[in-house]
């Protein structure tokens, strides 16, 4: 099972680095006062660990504490949807540099922004496939290996 999750994972790794930009969403908490927003991905590690950055409404009091949150990728024109949770933290911007940091945001946030780290709990994925230029006889075809074989993958990291 262990091999099984880590094909898994560089399935996910591959598409959330060919997507990039996600909806970031986290469980409601006034501590921690994470918009939702869209993000870009500095980092995505083969363990399910994935970098990046968001705005912060509150102070940032709430670093190394955990909390839910939810990550949704789709990019416009592509056949692919995203969608992952887990676990997150806020963490010390001291850990990359300031330097790094500051040339990185480059005036993207007009709130603090923080450095968040998430573990991937749970993932789905499905592939909408176009079928505006697609012959009959193919989308018959489809159809049908859509009833076996499934588009739409679960997984559960937990």
């Amino acid at each position: 099972m262990e091999h099984n999750n880590g094909e898994n994972m560089i399935f996910l790794k591959e598409k959330i680095n060919a997507i990039r930009i996600a909806l970031f969403r986290s469980e409601i908490n006034s501590e921690w006062k994470l918009p939702n927003n869209i993000i870009q991905i500095l980092k995505a590690e083969d363990d399910g660990t994935i970098w990046f950055f968001t705005s912060l409404r509150g102070n940032a009091s709430a670093i190394d504490k955990p909390f839910f949150a939810h990550l949704d990728f789709h990019k416009k024109g592509s056949d692919c949807h995203l969608e992952l949770s887990g676990e997150a933290v806020i963490v010390d911007n001291e850990e990359m540099g300031l330097c790094a940091i500051n040339s990185y945001l480059n005036g993207q946030y007009t709130h603090a922004a923080v450095l968040v780290k998430m573990k991937i709990t749970h993932a789905e994925y499905e592939d909408r496939a176009n079928f505006s230029n697609v012959s009959w006889p193919q989308k018959i075809k489809t159809a049908i290996n859509h009833l076996f074989v499934p588009q739409h993958r679960v997984y559960n990291f937990s």
